[in-house]
């Protein structure tokens, strides 16, 4: 019982976040932009760090935790994803002759490179890397659930709202011609609405468990399915036993979720690559 009480709010974060990162992972393969989480996750995480060092020198007493944690470090970390938002998406309707995963992924190493300076400069610098890259979704508050859950809610309704301009934008997202008017306006809203989910994500659990939710279940639904609801259900069931056994191997190995998180999917997704290959083969009985 006392396990269960442990690992229940742990739980409701995950299902969360897995909830809204299967969707926006069928979006992210779509488009064929895999690195976007890390990169948007990293630049958050810039962000951050320089809020948190700006904090720590004009309030020199204050506490590590409360220079990470606070509504100056979350407004630096909203202003940074503005701006990348603003980015992709105008570098996505240019014609380069680079392609957008190369500069997604040079944004990630700027950005990476960047935090690290900054937090050299830092007090607590050394903390605040190892919580931006595995989290601590075990220790997780009811308060830190609310602040995602209502995050989530509002990202949530507005996609479902405009759930046909998305899906026909990601659909078509690889193709030259325009799928729909004011395409630019629409993909900064994705990446802007995808960056809030980011935010309060990477805060909770880390880049780590928050690329795993994203890619390694919606990557397993593509692989055996194929219409947009088919593949969010198959990508939640997947999830969903990923994080209860994640959990419980978690606590019972004394080890950080996050990777025990990716291990599994990696597992499933190899399932799925065999099942695929030799069991869903095209034209076998």
């Amino acid at each position: 019982m006392d396990a269960i009480n442990f690992l229940l709010t742990p739980f409701v974060a995950c299902l969360i976040l897995l909830l809204i990162n299967v969707y926006f992972g069928i979006h992210v393969i779509k488009r064929e932009i895999i690195f976007i989480d890390i990169s948007m996750a990293q630049i958050a995480a810039l962000g951050g760090a320089v809020a948190m060092v700006i904090f720590q020198s004009a309030h020199p007493e204050a506490s590590y935790e409360h220079a990470e944690h606070n509504t100056f470090s979350y407004l630096f970390s909203f202003g940074f994803i503005t701006l990348a938002a603003v980015l992709f998406a105008f570098l996505k309707n240019k014609k380069n002759t680079v392609p957008l995963e190369a500069l997604i992924g040079i944004a990630y190493a700027v950005a990476t490179t960047g935090t690290v300076i900054i937090l050299d400069k830092g007090a607590g610098g050394d903390v605040h890397v190892h919580n931006m890259l595995i989290g601590s979704i075990l220790w997780t508050s009811w308060h830190d659930i609310t602040r995602l859950s209502v995050v989530v809610l509002l990202v949530g309704i507005f996609h479902y709202i405009f759930r046909k301009k998305f899906f026909r934008l990601s659909d078509n997202y690889l193709s030259s011609e325009k799928s729909l008017n004011n395409q630019l306006f629409w993909d900064f809203m994705f990446y802007l609405s995808f960056g809030l989910v980011i935010i309060e994500a990477i805060n909770m659990a880390g880049i780590l468990t928050v690329f795993a939710l994203l890619i390694l279940p919606a990557s397993f639904s593509a692989l055996i399915s194929a219409g947009w609801q088919s593949r969010i259900l198959t990508g939640w069931a997947v999830g969903l036993i990923v994080i209860i056994l994640g959990l419980f191997l978690s606590f019972k190995m004394d080890v950080p979720s996050s990777p025990v998180f990716i291990v599994l999917l990696a597992i499933f997704l190899l399932v799925g690559f065999v099942v695929k290959r030799f069991i869903l083969k095209p034209g076998k009985k």
